[in-house]
């Protein structure tokens, strides 16, 4: 019997705030603080206490933000 990842039910990896900001070279606060992600819409996964983001759609919402990375 083979049991599913979490990456092919979800399709793409999750990373955490720390490696998302890093690989898109933004400050890692917009990622961490609750009120921040709420303000500025940060599309996010809740598990458990853990909050993980997909890489792609932190471009794509960067680019609908007005391209503010230098990734």
């Amino acid at each position: 019997m083979n049991i599913p990842t979490m990456q092919d039910v979800l399709g793409e990896r999750l990373v955490d705030a720390r490696e998302a900001a890093h690989c898109l070279n933004i400050p890692t606060y917009l990622l961490t603080h609750p009120s921040e992600r709420n303000r500025l819409r940060v599309p996010h996964y809740r598990v458990g206490k853990l909050v993980r983001f997909k890489l792609q759609e932190l471009i794509d919402w960067l680019e609908q933000q007005g391209g503010k990375s230098h990734a």
